[in-house]
């Protein structure tokens, strides 16, 4: 009887492990599907966008140019990165103020203006394909002279160009 009562323990115990392996399983099998529709969401994005800047110095302030060449609209300028690269070796990140003219250490939007110069009509403050964004960097420290910096853009996704300026 005891043996009995033994083997039925065991088999419940096998049963039960059974049943939690599997369940484990199939919560494995379903977060991978997860993360791997995210990623291609995330591919899908960075394949979409496509920008280009071009940039000039204008006294204290880096005038940029971004063109939205890709076919996804852009936005969330506060998650943009704009970086510039000294010929020194360092660098500096600019946030974005969202004030025209930016603050020392900042970046901000002047205007979006459809290809040919048009004024936006459509969706203000968001950069459509097809249209320009014209933004000012503040940079700290400021460019020296004769001084050649590279200013990267950057999107929410990762999505960069970059462009050379020279005081």
């Amino acid at each position: 009887m005891d043996t009995i009562l033994v083997a039925i323990v065991v088999m419940v115990l096998i049963i039960m492990s059974g049943l939690i392996i599997t369940v484990s399983i199939f919560q494995s099998a379903n977060n991978l599907a997860d993360s791997w529709k995210d990623m291609e969401a995330q591919s899908d994005s960075i394949k979409e966008t496509a920008i280009s800047a071009v940039g000039n110095y204008s006294g204290g302030l880096i005038d940029i140019e971004v063109g939205n060449e890709g076919s996804t609209n852009l936005y969330d300028y506060n998650n943009w990165d704009i970086i510039i690269q000294y010929q020194s070796g360092s660098a500096s990140h600019l946030s974005y103020t969202g004030t025209y003219p930016p603050a020392s250490g900042g970046w901000a939007i002047e205007d979006i203006f459809m290809t040919g110069g048009a004024t936006e009509v459509f969706d203000p403050d968001i950069l459509n394909p097809e249209e320009v964004m014209a933004l000012s960097a503040n940079p700290e420290p400021e460019i020296g002279i004769g001084e050649t910096v590279r200013v990267v853009v950057s999107t929410p996704n990762g999505v960069t160009s970059q462009c050379f300026v020279t005081r």
